[in-house]
C-alpha cells in the first residue's frame, strides 16, 4: 500500500529493528500478508489500519501492478519469496496523528516522489517503485 499525499509526496515507513527481513529499512506506506478467505484489497486496507492506524477504504484503493521478488537475505539463510499486489491511495496524512505498531514500524516520513531513491537505506522494490512513478506522473497529465 503507497499513501500518497495530493503534491506527490509518498508515506515511508521504517521497518522496526526486530522484523525478520530488511530491519531498519525504509519501506512502503504498509504492508504484509494476505490472510485465509481474505483478498489483497482487503489485506491492504487491514495492514494500513495495524501498521500506521490510517483508516482507509476499499474504493479508494488503486490497483497499479502485481510484482514477484525474490531476495536472499542473512547470508542465505533467509529466502524472501514475495508477491507484490501494489496499491495506491491518495491521502493527504498528518504524521503526528498516525498510530505506529511497534514491532512492525518505528517511524515514517514523507518523501517527495522524485526523491524517493535516494533514502537510505531502502528496501530494494526497483520494479514497484518503476510503477509507482510511473502511474503517478501518468495521472498528474
Amino acid at each position: 500500500m503507497w499513501v500518497v499525499a495530493h503534491d506527490l509526496r509518498v508515506l515511508l515507513q521504517h521497518r522496526a529493528a526486530v522484523k525478520e527481513n530488511w530491519p531498519g529499512y525504509w519501506d512502503v506506506s504498509a504492508a504484509g500478508h494476505v490472510s485465509a478467505g481474505e483478498s489483497a484489497a482487503e489485506a491492504a486496507v487491514r495492514e494500513t489500519f495495524e501498521e500506521i492506524g490510517l483508516r482507509v477504504e476499499e474504493g479508494e484503493l488503486v490497483h497499479i501492478g502485481t510484482v514477484r521478488e525474490q531476495h536472499v537475505l542473512r547470508e542465505g539463510t533467509y529466502l524472501d519469496n514475495e508477491v507484490h499486489e501494489i496499491y495506491i491511495v491518495r491521502r493527504d496524512v498528518d504524521l503526528a496523528a498516525l498510530t505506529l505498531q511497534a514491532e512492525e514500524v518505528d517511524d515514517v516520513m514523507l518523501v517527495p516522489l522524485a526523491e524517493l531513491e535516494r533514502v537510505t537505506p531502502l528496501v530494494p522494490h526497483e520494479e514497484e517503485y518503476r510503477l509507482v512513478r510511473q502511474y503517478l506522473t501518468s495521472s498528474i497529465r
